[in-house]
């Protein structure tokens, strides 16, 4: 089976940081998230300059993905992302930083993965994400 990365996303559009994390009045950001997130159980790939990546997305928010996978890649890394979303002929496709790393853990049920955020995504990706997301319960609610 050969994996072929995911192509380069036509029209991307750049994610501002902001878009994850709520400016301060000093633009620093205070780490509170502004999109919640959701519960979800999605085919994702993943690619590098070197290397493909396969996983499932455990959650996910209009700013971010949480992909669960085996392969630990450094904090900072920017992905190629293609996310399946059900009801569209073809996948979501953008660009990824690793914003943190959980780790395999035996005292842990949560399964090890990437936590990344949205830097570009292609002209209609966050729509396309926001629509699926309308239907589902929050993962959490923030104040």
């Amino acid at each position: 089976m050969s994996a072929v990365a995911p192509s380069v996303p036509p029209s991307p559009r750049e994610v501002p940081d902001e878009a994850t994390f709520t400016p301060t009045p000093h633009g620093a950001s205070d780490r509170r998230r502004v999109h919640a997130r959701f519960t979800v159980d999605l085919d994702v790939t993943l690619a590098s300059q070197h290397n493909f990546y396969g996983g499932f997305a455990e959650n996910l928010s209009a700013g971010g993905i949480f992909v669960a996978t085996h392969k630990m890649l450094p904090v900072g890394e920017v992905l190629m992302l293609s996310i399946r979303l059900p009801g569209r002929t073809r996948p979501v496709e953008g660009a990824g930083e690793v914003r943190w790393v959980r780790e395999y853990s035996e005292r842990s049920n949560v399964p090890p993965g990437l936590g990344l955020r949205f830097v570009e995504i292609e002209l209609g990706g966050i729509e396309a994400i926001e629509r699926f997301l309308e239907n589902r319960d929050p993962l959490f609610f923030d104040d």
